[in-house]
């Protein structure tokens, strides 16, 4: 059976059938269920067995459907990354939400009306944000301190302690409560091994630890949160963090899995395209999706070539583990060029289906929301 699951904000939702399910006409995210609920089950149960709370994040999947998924695993409290998205996800009934990205103070008001409805953690990293909401939030809500531990994104350098002062100091004059300094080491993706994304975990953990251990005379109970699924996939210690807060891990893509993240087998997100030409004089094939569909997210090779995802063939209603090196080597705005080197893809013909491996699987599923379809068992 295949059910059509909606997306936040209300689109996709049309119902594809088992029978016509094959029918694809143009580029189409498919999830498989089973996959994706046992990713979300062994990483609860590793939040639970070491001791830290799990805040999933939301950003990777944006499906109200999917979110049911980590309701039944236990799931209570969630991270999302928009204001918009928060909104989404409290209509759906989830009451503890934090929103990880700095304040944009020009969504202050809409932030005063979330926190008047369910329980709010928002982030700053200058005073300005935090004076801005002080001023007019009515409501109690949370905030985190967003600390930069090397990602060099967002975040207060760990040593800058005048801004978090300030930070404090204006954010006492409003009903906002500090629970703590949250980071997000997306240092991890760039690092060269399994070895190396512990070690940047590690010390991310240690640089929060450090600040919690600084501010807890002042504020008791303070929490230490932090987020990327490489560093929480892999990870066996968590010491120093209360909270974890992956994302992409409920899919995994091939960058996690070439991270060494996941195995094949846990990856539960494909984008199913169809092939429109084949050239076997130099052993490619053009599919219907681009980078509208797959994004421009791309891996680096050896060689120094670029990948922009891995074909692999279709069995039934599901796609199969890849037979030979099929990447997307290409990718204009809607067209992908696939290089054809296995025996199963040298043998693709116009308008047969290939299953395409995301290099990042949150950009896909944000870029196919309309088409996205869950494959249950």
């Amino acid at each position: 059976m295949e059910v059509c699951i909606p997306l936040i904000p209300g689109r996709g939702n049309k119902i594809i059938n088992k029978a016509d399910s094959m029918d694809i006409r143009k580029p189409t995210l498919f999830i498989d269920e089973r996959i994706a609920r046992d990713n979300i089950r062994i990483m609860a149960a590793k939040a639970a067995r070491l001791r830290v709370q799990f805040r999933p994040h939301f950003k990777t999947h944006q499906s109200v459907e999917v979110g049911k998924w980590f309701l039944q695993a236990g799931v209570t409290a969630i991270t999302v990354s928009s204001v918009t998205m928060a909104r989404a996800f409290a209509d759906a009934g989830w009451n503890d939400i934090t929103i990880a990205f700095p304040l944009n103070i020009k969504e202050t008001e809409e932030v005063c009306a979330l926190a008047a409805r369910i329980k709010l953690n928002v982030l700053f990293d200058s005073p300005e944000q935090a004076a801005a909401l002080a001023k007019v939030l009515k409501q109690p809500a949370g905030f985190f301190i967003k600390v930069d531990t090397g990602y060099h994104r967002a975040g207060v350098l760990p040593g800058d302690r005048e801004t978090m002062e300030a930070i404090l100091s204006v954010a006492a004059a409003g009903p906002l409560e500090f629970r703590g300094f949250l980071t997000h080491a997306g240092q991890t993706y760039m690092a060269g091994s399994p070895e190396a994304v512990l070690q940047v975990s590690h010390k991310s953990r240690a640089l929060l630890a450090g600040l919690k251990e600084a501010y807890s005379g002042r504020s008791p109970g303070l929490m230490t949160s932090v987020g990327d699924t490489p560093s929480c996939s892999m990870g066996e210690d968590f010491s120093g963090a209360d909270e974890i807060r992956p994302g992409n891990f409920v899919y995994y893509d091939l960058m996690q899995l070439r991270l060494g993240s996941c195995r094949f087998g846990q990856i539960a997100a494909a984008v199913i395209c169809p092939v429109v030409s084949v050239y076997p004089s130099r052993n490619q094939a053009l599919i219907y999706g681009g980078a509208v569909h797959l994004s421009k997210e791309s891996l680096m090779q050896p060689d120094g070539s670029k990948i922009f995802g891995l074909a692999v063939p279709i069995t039934g209603d599901r796609w199969s583990f890849p037979e030979g090196e099929d990447y997307m080597v290409s990718l204009s705005q809607e067209h992908g060029l696939m290089r054809t080197v296995s025996g199963w893809a040298a043998s693709l013909r116009p308008g047969d289906l290939v299953a395409v491996i995301p290099v990042h699987s949150c950009l896909a599923a944000d870029l196919l929301k309309d088409t996205f379809t869950s494959l249950v068992q």
